[in-house]
């Protein structure tokens, strides 16, 4: 028998779920995954922004950690733009961070807030770039 949050020592993978190898050490504060590729983007209470490629063979799925980025506090959001070659994302340290993820580039502040960055989404009709933050504003950076 299972009490809750306690499972059974018969019973400890019941849906088969597959560990990311390679996770934060903190904890997750979002996910997203990348509309081209196969590619998972985590940001974490460590102040990482990680990357890994995600492949199905079957039924079972693999994991391969890529690489990763930091902020100089907590990470908490992160998207990919729609051609699903950068990811934007904010933290605890008022960024907002652009990272040409698959080129290769490395990640620059394109915009600032006076609190935490909690929220970020792209527009890809009109190439805008918005993030919110703790302190009610909200920052909108426009890359056509």
């Amino acid at each position: 028998m299972s009490t809750f949050g306690v499972a059974s020592a018969s019973n400890t993978n019941p849906n088969k779920s597959t560990e990311v190898v390679s996770p934060p050490t903190d904890g997750v504060s979002s996910l997203c995954f990348c509309p081209k590729a196969n590619y998972l983007v985590a940001t974490s209470w460590d102040n990482q922004v990680r990357c890994w490629e995600v492949t199905k063979n079957g039924t079972s799925v693999s994991t391969a950690a890529k690489t990763s980025m930091a902020h100089e506090l907590p990470a908490l959001c992160s998207i990919w733009k729609d051609d699903g070659t950068t990811v934007f994302s904010g933290g605890c340290d008022k960024q907002v961070k652009m990272w040409p993820l698959l080129s290769g580039g490395q990640p620059s502040t394109v915009a600032m807030h006076d609190g935490p960055v909690t929220s970020i989404a792209w527009i890809p009709e009109m190439s805008l770039l918005v993030s919110g933050s703790w302190v009610k504003t909200l920052r909108c950076v426009n890359f056509s």
